[in-house]
């Protein structure tokens, strides 16, 4: 998937410049027409470009014919991934009602200015003071709330977690505050909450809670965006 802003005018003068030029002169859909394109898709073919179904909204193409230019980042995964650091042309040879047959190839080398490289990401946690880790990740760490320290609810908040209502706080180094409250139930389940939420949810162990409640604090932070 490539942002809108990341789209480039197709202004290539190359081999392919005159099939993309022949078939957009097109001025209804008929037998030449199919012609032009079969031909396009034989030569895009030749000079090894690859062809798979994409979404419009991800590549920004609607119609048979347009193209434009990507330059695909260094950590690009997926079809794209042996394109890693190149400029790209990207064309739509077929389209259906909601997605689009593509074909891509290589047309040089990003720019040295336009190159995109991932950048590291560090996890800060939140001071724990005398809480007892219970679980420890990259991203994420759950204590115990068996201490006395204050986990406030974000950086030089007034208000923080009330820590005889839960058993285990669930902690993201990316956002550097809690997330998420567990109770221990009978057995290994646990019931757990996003912060600031009524409605516990019940899972069979920590490790599954985890998963969980990170992805439902993502999806609602997107939701708020």
């Amino acid at each position: 998937m490539f942002e809108i802003a990341d789209k480039i005018k197709d202004n290539i003068k190359d081999e392919a410049w005159p099939y993309l030029v022949r078939l957009n002169k097109r001025t209804s859909w008929n037998d030449e027409s199919k012609q032009h394109l079969e031909e396009l898709k034989i030569f895009l073919k030749n000079k090894n470009y690859i062809s798979f179904v994409g979404h419009p909204n991800r590549y920004h193409l609607t119609q048979i014919g347009d193209s434009c230019l990507y330059d695909v980042p260094t950590y690009r995964k997926g079809a794209l991934t042996e394109f890693r650091g190149k400029r790209i042309r990207v064309v739509c040879v077929s389209s259906g009602r909601y997605d689009r047959l593509v074909m891509v190839g290589a047309v040089g080398a990003t720019p040295k200015n336009k190159v995109k490289i991932k950048e590291k990401v560090s996890y800060l946690f939140p001071e724990i003071g005398d809480h007892k880790i219970a679980y420890l990740g990259r991203r994420y760490m759950v204590i115990e709330a068996k201490g006395k320290a204050a986990i406030e609810l974000y950086q030089g908040s007034f208000e923080s977690i009330d820590l005889k209502s839960c058993d285990l706080i669930l902690l993201d180094g990316k956002e550097s505050c809690p997330i998420a409250t567990f109770n221990y139930e009978s057995g290994n389940k646990l019931t757990g909450k996003l912060v600031g939420w009524s409605f516990p949810e019940t899972f069979s162990d920590l490790h599954k809670g985890i998963q969980e409640m990170a992805k439902k604090n993502e999806r609602f932070r997107s939701s708020q965006i």
